[in-house]
C-alpha cells in the first residue's frame, strides 16, 4: 500500500530527524490526553522548536531536516530574542495553525475517501462483462447505504443508553449535521445522475458517501463527548478516549504519508517557497498547537497584569475543546460541497479527454491502413466485373434451360 510505503520513508537514515518530531508528537498527544499538565510541559517547548524550524525553513532555501544538529541549536538558541521581540506575530501565526489545522483534518480525510472510491472503481473496469452493473450498484448502493447509515445515527441515541461514557443527554441539534451532510451527498448524487445522460458516470461516490457518512458519525461523537463538562473517569469513558485518540493518531500519519507521497509534487509546484520540510513541519505544529489551546491551564494568565493578556484567564478548556471541534465539523461539511463537485468535474474532464483521444487514434488507423493500387497492365475492374456477370448469366441461362427440360 502506498500509505505504508510513504510511512516507511521515516526510517530512513537521511529522515531521523522528522521521525524523532514524529514520535515527540505522538508522545505529547498521547499523554496529555490524559496528564494534562504533563503534556503542557512536554508541548511548551515543543511548540517553540516547531516554530523556529517552521520559519528557518520558509528563509532558508535548503532543507532544514538537512541542517546538522549542532547548528539547528546554535541557530535556536542565537534567535530566541528575536522571537520574543516577534511575539505578536507569532500569536497570529499560531492562531493560523490551529484554523489550518482544521483544513488539513478534513481535507486529508475527504482526500482519502476519494482515493478510495476512484481506485475501486477503476479495478471495476477491468472487468467488460459486469462493470456497468456492479458499478450501477456501487452507485446507488452507497447512496442508500450512507443516508440509511446517517437516520441509524440519528436514531441510535433512543435506541442505545450513552450515560456510562457521558452524563450529558444527546442534544438533539446534533442530529441537524446528520440531515445536513445528507442533503449535501444527494445533491452531489443528482449531480452524477445529470452526468450520466450525457455517458459520464461517476461511480466512484457511492464508496465516497459510505466514508463519509462514517467520518461524519465520528466528528459528532467528539462533539458529544466534549459536552461531558465532569469528564467523569469510567472505565467505558476512557475506552472512548483512547478509540478517539487511535482515530486522530491514524489521521495524522496518513496525512504524513499523504504529504511524504502524492502530493509532495503538487506542493512544490503550487507553492515556490512550500517545500516539503515546510509543509511538514506545519502539519506537525498546526497538530500540536490543535492540542496545545486545549489543555492550557488559562487560569495562569491572572498573574499577568497586561489587559489584551489578562483577558485570556476568562477562557474555559471545554468550551474551546468544543468550538475546536465544531470548527472541524463546519470545515468537513463545506469541504464536502467543494471537494465532492470538484472531483466531479476533474473526473468528467479525464473522462471527455479520454474520449477524444480513442477517437482521434480510430481516426489515425482508419486514415493510415494501405491502399491497393492496381497496375495498368492488369484487366480493369469493370471489365472483370463484366466477364463475371457474363459468364453468370450464361450458366444461369443454361441451368434453367436443363431444369426445363427435365
Amino acid at each position: 500500500m502506498e500509505i505504508i510505503y510513504n510511512l516507511k520513508k521515516l526510517f530512513k537514515k537521511e529522515n531521523w530527524r522528522l521521525l524523532a518530531l514524529v514520535i515527540w508528537l505522538f508522545i505529547g498527544v498521547t499523554i496529555i490526553q490524559f496528564l494534562p499538565l504533563v503534556g503542557i510541559f512536554i508541548f511548551l517547548p515543543f511548540l517553540t522548536f516547531l516554530m523556529f524550524l517552521y520559519l528557518l525553513s520558509l528563509i532558508s532555501k535548503k532543507n532544514v531536516m538537512e541542517y546538522p544538529p549542532w547548528k539547528i541549536v546554535l541557530l535556536l538558541v542565537l534567535s530566541l530574542p528575536v522571537l520574543l521581540l516577534l511575539s505578536i506575530v507569532l500569536i497570529i501565526l499560531f492562531a493560523f495553525s490551529i484554523i489550518s489545522y482544521f483544513f488539513f483534518t478534513s481535507w486529508f480525510i475527504l482526500y482519502a475517501c476519494y482515493l478510495t472510491g476512484i481506485g475501486l472503481d477503476r479495478k471495476l473496469l477491468k472487468y467488460p462483462k459486469s462493470r456497468t452493473f456492479l458499478r450501477i450498484i456501487i452507485f446507488f448502493g452507497g447512496l442508500v447505504g450512507s443516508l440509511l447509515l446517517l437516520y441509524l445515527f440519528m436514531i441510535g441515541p433512543t435506541l442505545f443508553d450513552f450515560s456510562a461514557i457521558s452524563t450529558v443527554e444527546f442534544p438533539l441539534f446534533l442530529n441537524l449535521v446528520y440531515v445536513i451532510v445528507g442533503g449535501t451527498l444527494v445533491g452531489l448524487a443528482i449531480l452524477g445522475i445529470v452526468l450520466m445522460f450525457k455517458r459520464i458516470f461517476n461511480a466512484w461516490l457511492g464508496i465516497f458517501f459510505i466514508l463519509v457518512a462514517v467520518y461524519t458519525l465520528f466528528l459528532v461523537v467528539k462533539i458529544y463527548l466534549g459536552l461531558d463538562e465532569s469528564n467523569i473517569e469510567t472505565i467505558p469513558s476512557i475506552w472512548a478516549t483512547i478509540g478517539t485518540l487511535v482515530v486522530d493518531l491514524l489521521i495524522l500519519l496518513y496525512a504524513l504519508s499523504t504529504l511524504m507521497g502524492s502530493n509532495a509534487e503538487f506542493l512544490t509546484k503550487r507553492f515556490k517557497r512550500m517545500g516539503i520540510d515546510t509543509a511538514l513541519l506545519w502539519l506537525i505544529f498546526s497538530k500540536v498547537a490543535y492540542e496545545f489551546i486545549h489543555h492550557f491551564p488559562y487560569s495562569l494568565f491572572e498573574q499577568i497584569q497586561i489587559p489584551w493578556i489578562n483577558v485570556l484567564k476568562d477562557l474555559d478548556n471545554d468550551t474551546i475543546n468544543l468550538a475546536k471541534n465544531v470548527a472541524v465539523l463546519v470545515f468537513f461539511i463545506i469541504l464536502i460541497l467543494i471537494i465532492g463537485i470538484y472531483e466531479i468535474r476533474k473526473y468528467t474532464r479525464e473522462q471527455i479527454e479520454l474520449k477524444k483521444e480513442v477517437a482521434e487514434e480510430v481516426k489515425k488507423l482508419a486514415s493510415s491502413l494501405p491502399t491497393i493500387e492496381e497496375p495498368s497492365t492488369m484487366i480493369d475492374e469493370t471489365e472483370l466485373a463484366e466477364g463475371v456477370d457474363i459468364a453468370n448469366s450464361k450458366e444461369f441461362t443454361n441451368s434453367w434451360n436443363k431444369n426445363e427440360n427435365e
